[in-house]
């Protein structure tokens, strides 16, 4: 298979003026390497006075569509940073790549994924993605069982209450309602006239009486857990709406 390969080149003004990297040393440097692995030059993808710690960049969107429509199978820089300098970004970006059939290569640095050790350097590239995914996902976990031990809301505040300093407060009007609500789907009213008189959606009607926050609890993980929020309704009530 013919090798077409796009360049990427990159330099902001402030590194051009201090270190002397300019988009023409870097195309000169990148056609050399084609040249030298007889590959096929698609097209030069040139972002001049970007810098690399945003991916909002002109060329580089131009690059992704390109590779989105195969237009290329490997993807060429003078440099990682030229790319990009978050890690984040770049693991992001080499597993797409990946997925796509598009191998990457820098010309100053050991790394060319169209090798047997590129190879190896995708799956290090992977095992690095899946822990840090791992990682925010343990952080995010930590951070709602911190909530829910100390009995705290995850979600919006429901009809009724009203958050004040992440805390949840009754709101008095509204719980009157939704203590009206509780009250007519027990005596058997249907559930179509309490949507009505209350002028909302059946959905939300169902979302109301369904909810644990109205009798002091909070629900995580199927399981219900004690509030620091009052509840509005008594158990007895809510366990009669709900057919238990």
């Amino acid at each position: 298979m013919t090798e077409k390969v796009g360049i990427y080149v990159r330099v902001s003004t402030e590194e051009q003026a201090k270190e002397g990297i300019s988009v023409d040393a870097q195309i000169d440097r990148c056609k050399a390497f084609c040249k030298a692995r007889a590959w096929k030059v698609f097209r030069i993808y040139t972002d001049a006075g970007y810098s690399a710690g945003s991916m909002d960049r002109p060329a580089l969107k131009n690059l992704f569509d390109d590779i989105t429509n195969k237009k290329i199978n490997i993807l060429l820089v003078y440099k990682i940073d030229r790319f990009s300098r978050k890690l984040k970004d770049l693991i992001s970006i080499l597993e797409d790549l990946q997925s796509k059939g598009v191998n990457f290569t820098s010309v100053t640095e050991q790394i060319d994924t169209t090798t047997a050790m590129g190879e190896a350097f995708f799956q290090i590239i992977g095992v690095f993605a899946q822990l840090e995914r791992g990682m925010v996902k343990e952080r995010v976990e930590m951070a709602f069982d911190k909530k829910i031990s100390s009995g705290e809301i995850l979600n919006r505040a429901p009809m009724g209450y009203v958050y004040r300093n992440g805390k949840l407060f009754v709101n008095e009007e509204e719980a009157e309602k939704v203590r009206e609500i509780f009250n007519m789907w027990a005596t058997g009213i249907n559930y179509k006239e309490i949507a009505k008189k209350f002028n909302i959606p059946v959905s939300t009607l169902y979302e109301i009486v369904k909810n644990p926050t109205y009798i002091g609890k909070v629900k995580y993980r199927n399981k219900l857990y004690g509030g620091v929020h009052k509840g509005i309704i008594d158990e007895e009530l809510f366990q009669k709406v709900n057919g238990k």
